[in-house]
């Protein structure tokens, strides 16, 4: 798991549409004409912006508890019977791969090399869900061997919000993604030291988390320079890998060791 000089790969992954796609569903709600349209998480990040805006979703709204309540835990239900876990083994034992996300690989890869993986979510489930879905996988020999979790911030849920600090219910999904990331560094550099020169890789489809997450990112390398830190950004055809650089390094700055946007001499 490590390397010889003490340094550790961490994973973050997002789940839904990033590792996989399930069949899990969000609810709209229409006021004026008092009913709900089911979409998948997939249809949602696509027109969540055009919610209440002019044009074919202008009557279309989230409502919280409503909107979101399978990506909640049922009360009085066990873990491994809750519907984040029927769904992801519905999907996992479909007959082709289509349910696998683009970030996959990258969780085949961390349970093959036991590299410590953190989820961070905009469900709701509880820790126990969550870990009961993977068991799950890992049991069937979907996953080659059981995933080593270090963290699971699904940012929803109340009890992760409070561990986050988090008291202001307006704050945003990606802001609050974007203090899970730091969350889950500083939680890594206690279970593992703070010594050796860690990499963070975090993966995500929505646009929005992704910039949040390099912000993260960002804050991270500042505080942490000796370390590395990644963005994978896996929406469709804008997949791409990043590696944030302080901006001193000669990718952000000259040859001459000059800050970047720094004045020519005498202006």
């Amino acid at each position: 798991m490590a390397e010889s000089d003490g340094s550790v790969s961490f994973y973050f992954f997002d789940l839904d549409d990033n590792l996989f796609f399930l069949p899990t569903k969000l609810y709209l709600w229409n006021a004026e004409a008092q009913q709900e349209r089911a979409i998948s998480s997939g249809q949602y990040a696509e027109v969540h912006d055009l919610l209440g805006r002019s044009g074919a979703w202008q009557e279309w709204a989230v409502r919280e508890e409503f909107s979101y309540r399978d990506f909640r835990d049922e009360p009085g239900v066990s873990p491994a019977d809750q519907p984040f876990c029927k769904d992801l083994l519905a999907a996992a034992q479909s007959p082709d791969s289509s349910w696998k996300g683009p970030s996959w690989p990258l969780l085949e890869h961390a349970a093959k090399s036991q590299r410590p993986v953190v989820f961070i979510s905009a469900r709701g489930h509880s820790a126990e869900t969550i870990q009961a879905g993977f068991k799950a996988l890992a049991d069937k020999g979907i996953l080659e061997a059981p995933l080593l979790i270090l963290g699971i911030y699904t940012v929803m849920n109340p009890e992760v919000r409070k561990a986050l600090g988090v008291t202001d219910q307006n704050i945003t999904v990606p802001s609050l993604k974007k203090l899970a990331i730091k969350a889950a560094v500083e939680q890594a550099l206690e279970k593992y030291g703070s010594a050796p020169p860690h990499r963070f890789g975090i993966s995500d489809d929505d646009p929005n988390n992704v910039m949040l997450a390099i912000n993260a990112m960002r804050d991270c390398k500042v505080k942490y320079p000796d370390k590395r830190f990644f963005v994978i950004n896996t929406n469709k055809e804008h997949y791409v890998k990043l590696e944030v650089f302080p901006m001193l390094h000669p990718v952000t700055a000259d040859a001459q060791g000059k800050k970047l946007l720094s004045q020519p001499d005498g202006q």
